[in-house]
């Protein structure tokens, strides 16, 4: 199923939705979502050549010191905590993808400038931080990564700066909070999403609301699996049985613990 939402229907979790007999939608069928018919047909024409062993460039748990951060926690009135569940989640991935083809950066080597030079030579895209949304400006809408110190990396990876580059990654997975959440327009919700988008990338897993730290790992590990031993399979595919696998755990049936996230642009 193919999700094209409007307005405030993007805070809506599909997958969620319960079908006769107790079911989730999420149990049988695959969900995906675009910000419009338009967009979905260009990223369509992006089509990749599939590839049992793709390369992995994945970030977690950065270090949070720089001016810009310290900034945004007194916008926000709080602290953007440690995230020791992000740094295992990247290591995990490690064992998964293997050395020889993943490289990971985790605090204070997950810099944005190693982002910046580095990430158009990998296949997958992962980030395992703190996601900062900007309502009123989402080109201002970040990933929070190590500031390097220099006043072109204050360790905010902003949507408009995504937007300026060239990437060819095949999928882009941001597992931090309210990644999928932005400003409504005729074409969707532009955030960051919306600039992966712009800068080449096709599929990208992103959040709709504030998630728990513990179960993301969790739940992005298992996505990653899926994607691994079924050969490239489609993000939404992937995503759905991560879910359906969270929820046969005891006590994890409930949304709260899989439902957060969606995949969104070509299947």
């Amino acid at each position: 199923i193919v999700v094209i939402p409007d307005s405030f229907l993007w805070e809506i979790p599909f997958q969620a939705l319960l079908r006769a007999e107790d079911r989730f939608l999420i149990e049988d069928f695959a969900i995906s979502y675009a910000p419009s018919l338009t967009v979905l047909r260009e990223m369509r024409k992006r089509q990749s050549q599939p590839t049992r062993n793709p390369t992995l460039l994945a970030f977690g748990n950065p270090r949070l010191e720089s001016p810009a951060i310290a900034t945004i926690e007194k916008v926000r009135g709080g602290k953007l905590g440690d995230l020791p569940s992000a740094e295992k989640e990247v290591d995990l991935l490690r064992k998964l993808y293997g050395a020889g083809r993943s490289t990971i950066y985790k605090n204070a080597a997950a810099t944005e400038s190693v982002f910046k030079t580095g990430a158009k030579d990998f296949n997958i895209l992962h980030f395992a931080t703190h996601g900062v949304l900007n309502n009123q400006y989402p080109m201002y809408s970040a990933l929070v990564l190590t500031s390097s110190g220099n006043s072109a990396d204050d360790g905010l990876l902003e949507a408009w700066e995504l937007m300026d580059m060239n990437l060819k990654a095949d999928v882009a997975v941001l597992s931090a909070c309210e990644t999928g959440r932005g400003t409504s327009v005729g074409e969707g919700i532009v955030g960051l999403s919306w600039a992966f988008f712009v800068s080449g990338v096709p599929r990208v897993v992103a959040s709709q609301w504030k998630v728990d730290s513990k179960g993301t790992a969790e739940l992005m590990v298992e996505f990653h699996r899926q994607m691994r031993t079924r050969g490239s399979q489609s993000a939404a595919r992937s995503l759905q049985n991560a879910m359906t696998t969270q929820m046969r755990q005891p006590n994890r049936r409930h949304p709260f613990y899989w439902s957060g996230f969606i995949s969104i642009g070509r299947d």
